[in-house]
């Protein structure tokens, strides 16, 4: 969990509340309302605040959950990706622009209240997106069909492709800043050490030339801790939420759609076991809704173009499962316990960076 909870977290919470929700807020003390933080979070601090004798009249929500910000692990929005974490003043800039719209689509989390330091939004009762909703068909296909909804969408950010300039000054940052080879020695990390980082990445980029992957407004988080299972369906029928768009910009349409499919199967922070991808019979009848939901979208000429077939959207989720993993092989080996409030073990980061070879 990113960072310590702030002494006065109740005081801010109801202050925030009474700011921006108003109604029988206005009329609630610290000893009125329960705040707690709930379990998660990499980067942002979020908390449950929730009246304790909630208004039958009011036609403000009773609980809701507040984020508040933290140093982004990295930020993609710059053009260079040469940021430092003293050098952010814009990172949030796009968590305005994304939350608002996504809110208002009803494809994310619905907001009350966006402040300098966080936001205010819908308080959902829900489980994650684990092993057992891979299994069910209609959360499924409702997975999929949102993320084709995301894709679609026009949002007013740069329209430029970001994850090799950020792998790249990962790479070079890696070993400017660590010992690295030394480490991979005396961890007995023989994946890493039996395998050419630069060249790999090269391979990559290669790759991605050749499949051309679409540029499209992406979530690159994609983790099932990101997709919100609801207790109670909304009004529109739906069960899924996805949350947690911070990372978001424009990028290639395969990173989504390969970040979801290397999880399946499996669990998200699974890294210690190897694991199988999936089949390609398996992923082209996840593609299907995928490909439903354009047609949807852009009607059925959509899917008569040869770049969105199922084959082309294949090789895009196998080559940019391996990138997103290069991303995050080399971010493990560029962290380290400097990293502003949130520490880790140089050491560990290593592991985890051999794990991820698998």
């Amino acid at each position: 969990i990113r960072g310590q909870t702030p002494h006065d977290i109740k005081e801010r919470c109801l202050q925030l509340c009474r700011d921006y929700l108003a109604h029988n807020w206005i009329q609630q003390t610290v000893d009125s309302i329960q705040v707690r933080r709930i379990t998660g979070g990499l980067t942002n601090q979020l908390y449950y605040c929730g009246v304790n004798e909630p208004s039958l009249t009011s036609t403000a929500p009773q609980e809701v959950a507040i984020r508040l910000y933290g140093n982004k692990l990295y930020n993609n929005m710059t053009g260079d990706a040469n940021e430092t974490l003293n050098d952010r003043s814009s990172e949030r800039l796009s968590d305005v622009i994304t939350s608002l719209m996504l809110s208002e689509t009803q494809l994310g989390p619905k907001i009350y209240g966006l402040f300098e330091d966080g936001q205010i939004q819908h308080y959902y009762q829900h489980r994650q997106f684990k092993l057992e909703e891979q299994n069910d068909p209609k959360l499924v296909e409702e997975l999929f069909r949102k993320i084709a909804r995301v894709h679609a969408l026009d949002v007013p950010l740069p329209k430029r492709h970001w994850i090799f300039r950020r792998i790249d000054y990962n790479y070079e940052e890696a070993y400017r800043r660590h010992p690295i080879n030394e480490m991979i020695e005396e961890l007995n990390c023989e994946t890493i050490k039996s395998h050419d980082l630069k060249a790999e990445v090269q391979w990559l980029k290669d790759m991605s030339l050749k499949i051309d992957s679409p540029l499209v407004f992406s979530h690159n988080d994609l983790y099932s801790p990101n997709v919100l299972v609801l207790d109670n369906k909304t009004a529109s029928g739906d069960q899924l939420v996805i949350c947690d768009f911070e990372y978001s910009s424009y990028g290639f349409r395969g990173t989504d759609l390969g970040t979801v499919i290397n999880e399946w199967g499996r669990l998200w922070n699974d890294s210690l076991s190897v694991h199988t991808f999936a089949d390609d019979s398996a992923i082209k009848q996840l593609l299907q809704y995928y490909v439903s939901e354009n047609e949807i979208i852009f009607g059925k000429s959509w899917s008569q173009n040869q770049m969105n077939s199922t084959e082309q959207l294949l090789k895009e989720v196998k080559l940019f499962a391996l990138v997103w993993k290069m991303h995050i092989i080399l971010l493990c080996l560029k962290t380290d316990e400097a990293n502003d409030d949130f520490p880790m073990d140089k050491k560990l980061l290593v592991h985890l960076a051999e794990k991820e070879y698998f």
